[in-house]
């Protein structure tokens, strides 16, 4: 992996972190931040997370249609980290979220 991709998976990580603190679990922005790394790893039309069950369901595609799926979860924090995989396909995904949420977070 190249030095720049490292870099953006260590930010997207590093995020993850920020967006997983106590104190910014009710911060909606980042409820959005959460649904995207998901969605966009389960390929999923839908995420919905539970954070008092810590469950996330799911909506994918079957064989054209729908269903849901509900996965639970021990620690959102890994569970996110899990989904970010470091392959040249998903970078600029996750460079995307870094310049949105960099923009952001530095205005709010």
């Amino acid at each position: 992996m190249s030095q720049e991709n490292t870099l953006i998976i260590n930010g997207l990580h590093n995020l993850i972190d920020y967006s997983t603190r106590e104190n910014q679990k009710a911060h909606k922005g980042f409820q959005e931040l959460h649904n995207a790394i998901i969605k966009h790893f389960f390929n999923a039309s839908s995420v919905t997370i539970d954070k008092i069950e810590k469950t996330i369901c799911l909506g994918v595609a079957v064989l054209s249609k729908g269903c849901n799926v509900t996965i639970n979860y021990d620690d959102l924090n890994a569970f996110l980290k899990s989904c970010v995989r470091a392959d040249a396909g998903n970078i600029t995904f996750y460079k995307n979220l870094l310049h949105y949420y960099t923009l952001t977070e530095a205005v709010a």
